[in-house]
């Protein structure tokens, strides 16, 4: 076969992040009794910037976790601990095991006949959580999680951590997400080859290249397997 080991993301890509982060964002804003209509996406812009800001480096994962609450709060004028909130919303979090269509059954028939690498830059506690939830569990062949290894994708470094763990060079893998900056930009740095998985249509930025781009999860099945 043409590789010999499939790095793959896992929320928006195995996992339903929108789905279980919205739940769990509902459940934490009911609990701190925060009931503006637009509660969600006044969270999420603040959420993504840390996000932005973890991916350039500009912040840890430790950082992130009370920092979007603390930047939400003084933001909406909202009372509350930051550092509580974020406590509380990674074991919320943690609780949501929803698979996306066809991920399960992808997956599955990857690991049948090469190893499939959980690589994320989630919260080691949320993705440890989800996947002990999760059917997923009996599937791949493990997890490097930034927060545990001190890169983050699109760092290279973290993909080389992959890499030695199964023990296969840059050429002989493939990753699959759909995050363009995490994902795709991190394949590209690290010499890797990509499957952009995009479901919505978009299209790259100048200067990041995938060598495959799927609609469905269930179409990477036969681009890693082929021969």
């Amino acid at each position: 076969m043409r590789y010999k080991a499939v790095l793959m993301d896992v929320d928006d890509t195995l996992f339903d992040f929108q789905a279980g982060n919205r739940r769990a964002v509902d459940r934490l804003m009911d609990e701190i009794g925060y009931f503006h209509p637009d509660r969600y996406d006044q969270y999420e812009q603040i959420n993504l910037a840390c996000w932005r800001a973890l991916e350039q480096g500009r912040m840890t994962q430790a950082q992130l976790q009370t920092a979007r609450f603390a930047r939400f709060f003084d933001a909406y004028r909202i009372p509350g601990d930051a550092e509580a909130a974020g406590r509380r919303f990674v074991a919320l979090l943690g609780q949501q095991a929803i698979l996306l269509p066809g991920a399960l059954e992808t997956a599955r028939a990857i690991a049948a006949r090469l190893p499939v690498l959980i690589l994320t830059n989630g919260i080691t506690a949320v993705q440890k959580s989800r996947l002990a939830l999760s059917p997923l569990k009996d599937v791949v062949a493990g997890m490097v999680i930034s927060q545990e290894v001190g890169a983050a994708k699109p760092d290279p470094a973290i993909f080389d951590i992959a890499l030695e763990r199964l023990g296969v060079g840059r050429r002989d893998a493939l990753m699959v997400g759909d995050g363009v900056n995490s994902d795709i930009r991190g394949a590209n740095n690290a010499g890797v080859d990509a499957c952009w998985f995009n479901p919505r249509g978009e299209t790259l930025p100048e200067g990041v290249h995938a060598e495959y781009e799927i609609r469905d999860i269930r179409e990477c099945a036969a681009i890693a397997l082929a021969e």
